[in-house]
């Protein structure tokens, strides 16, 4: 019952963790250099965080690392991209097609390949798979909207651009569970405790996104700059804000991971949670009125999250 709860922490830090890179790319704007500032800033501080959880003491195995390196550089990816996706349409979209594709792939890899479809009756296959089936016909709906975050029309090659990046977050976050998943119940390899492993992912992530920066630096041949009335205090704020959701959340989501929870038990909840609690962060925080399509698309996966737990 204990990681039940684990899990919903997890979900309202994440949507606290959304919220701070919407606040930031509103403040700061989306350009590649001051968006790999706060991913540098923020794996570092998360980074920071964890190594004194953990005494000071990290431990690292090769399959962790591994594992480390691939899931920080998909977040990494899909982070960036994210701060254009809220230049372009709802944030509380991204974060719905990001958290579907965490849960529809690793739904999918447990039920083919890690035996959750043996362990599960009759009617919980027809249920999960019919709210397979009602998940992806609510990522159609926002597809459909015209317009952005702020009510403005956008261009065709806009839309485009905007549907083919959510897809890309969709399917990377996909495969950073299915990575997570599989690093917690690894049995022939050594791995490294939670704490030693979120340290890893987050360092890796500020390494990765300070050395992309250093090179945009020298190509450009000047430092990024923080926007007008975007003080460096604020952005200090916002980083160790982000860092202690981002970290305490994947920490709650690693250990529900390493218990008997079946992955496709597990990533629904998530899913239906963060959508929900995303899209009212949007509303309350960014004044992000939801269209009538993207308030469809976003009670159609809330109400397919229930059919995962039959």
């Amino acid at each position: 019952m204990i990681n039940y709860l684990y899990l919903l922490i997890a979900v309202i830090l994440m949507a606290v963790q959304f919220s701070f890179n919407k606040f930031y790319q509103s403040k700061n704007g989306s350009g590649m250099m001051t968006s790999l500032l706060y991913t540098a800033l923020s794996g570092f501080a998360a980074g920071a965080i964890f190594f004194f959880i953990n005494g000071c003491e990290i431990a690292v195995t090769p399959f962790s690392f591994v594992c480390a390196v691939g899931i920080s550089l998909l977040c990494l990816c899909y982070n960036l991209l994210g701060f254009l996706i809220f230049s372009l349409g709802s944030f509380s979209v991204y974060t719905m097609f990001l958290m579907l594709g965490g849960m529809l792939l690793p739904f999918l890899y447990g039920m083919m390949f890690l035996g959750d479809a043996a362990q599960a009756s009759h009617l919980s296959l027809v249920c999960r798979m019919a709210g397979v089936v009602l998940l992806v016909v609510s990522m159609v709906f926002p597809c459909l909207d015209k317009t952005g975050s702020d009510g403005a029309q956008r261009t065709k090659k806009q839309k485009l651009l905007f549907i083919a990046l959510c897809l890309i977050v969709f399917v990377m976050n996909g495969f950073v569970s299915i990575l997570s998943k599989l690093h917690q119940i690894e049995a022939n390899y050594p791995i490294t405790d939670n704490n030693s492993f979120v340290f890893l992912t987050n360092t890796l992530s500020g390494i990765f996104s300070a050395f992309l920066l250093f090179v945009l630096v020298l190509k450009n041949k000047q430092p990024p700059k923080l926007a007008k009335g975007f003080h460096p205090v604020m952005l200090i704020a916002v980083v160790v804000g982000y860092a202690l959701c981002n970290g305490v959340s994947y920490l709650l989501q690693l250990t529900a991971a390493a218990s008997d929870m079946p992955a496709s038990v597990q990533y629904p909840m998530l899913t239906g949670g963060s959508v929900v609690l995303t899209a009212l962060a949007g509303y309350l925080c960014f004044h992000e009125k939801p269209s009538k399509n993207a308030l469809i698309g976003t009670l159609l996966a809330f109400a397919a999250t229930f059919l995962f737990l039959f």
